[in-house]
């Protein structure tokens, strides 16, 4: 048990999670808590975020805190970065877990707006981009630190577009690009911040979420595992990956996606 707790535990050190009061954030910050870390929850999303860090705090009796940031905002994010390594002394642990696939999800790629393109990239590919440079600065500049980029099956792959049938809905190509951007995004932090700073990057698969029964039959019996996501079902990738039991693991790229790229 001793070597479990060694490899796994979280005790003493410090978790920033942007998109935190997300579907899959909030599992991300609840197991980080539950691991023994201080969880600070990053989100655009001030309400949801203030309950998320409630249930969490409640759930596992850590301390979870929340800031109300939108990391589009270059000064944002670097006040954030600035105040939460001030309180804390430093930051151990970033993942970037923020995601926005846009609206125009019923766009043909040969009609697709610059708008939406470049709504869904500040998101997905600069605002991790700010949260890693602002957070990695001081974990490179100090005893170095762990950053976790959520990518997606669809920066792996392109989306199926059978299994959307009739609906003439369409997972846009600016979401695409900005998840397979994160890939090398997080190569590069990983070289350039080596050997201090650990950067990987996690590819989740859909998560089931309300979504109409018939996509999601048609996304299921692509699926190897007969079906979709559950959050919880990242907790485990997401606690190896911030934890020792990764210790010799930096640039790497994680899949759990219940074998959809396999094919």
């Amino acid at each position: 048990m001793s070597r479990i707790k060694e490899l796994f535990g979280l005790e003493g050190k410090v978790a920033v999670v942007s998109g935190g009061a997300g579907l899959i954030g909030s599992k991300a910050c609840e197991i980080l808590s539950e691991a023994g870390a201080d969880v600070v929850i990053v989100d655009v999303d001030a309400a949801l975020a203030a309950r998320e860090a409630d249930r969490i705090s409640a759930s596992t009796g850590g301390s979870v805190a929340y800031r109300a940031v939108d990391i589009t905002v270059e000064e944002a994010v670097r006040v954030l970065a600035a105040e939460i390594n001030g309180a804390f002394g430093s930051v151990d642990i970033l993942i970037n877990a923020a995601h926005f696939k846009g609206g125009a999800f019923f766009e043909a790629l040969e009609n697709y707006p610059k708008e939406a393109w470049d709504q869904v990239l500040s998101v997905n590919l600069t605002g991790a981009f700010l949260m890693c440079r602002e957070f990695g600065r001081c974990m490179y500049e100090k005893e170095g630190g762990i950053i976790v980029n959520f990518s997606s099956t669809y920066g792996v792959v392109s989306p199926d577009p059978r299994i959307y049938g009739e609906s003439g809905i369409n997972s846009p190509v600016a979401y695409a690009a900005t998840k397979s951007g994160l890939l090398n995004m997080t190569r590069y932090m990983a070289v350039h911040w080596r050997p201090k700073v650990r950067v990987n990057v996690l590819v989740p698969g859909g998560v089931e979420a309300g979504q109409d029964p018939a996509f999601i039959e048609e996304y299921e019996a692509r699926t190897p595992l007969a079906r979709m996501a559950r959050p919880e079902d990242y907790q485990g990738a997401i606690l190896f990956m911030c934890s020792d039991a990764s210790a010799y693991m930096t640039g790497s790229v994680v899949t759990v996606d219940g074998g959809w790229t396999a094919w």
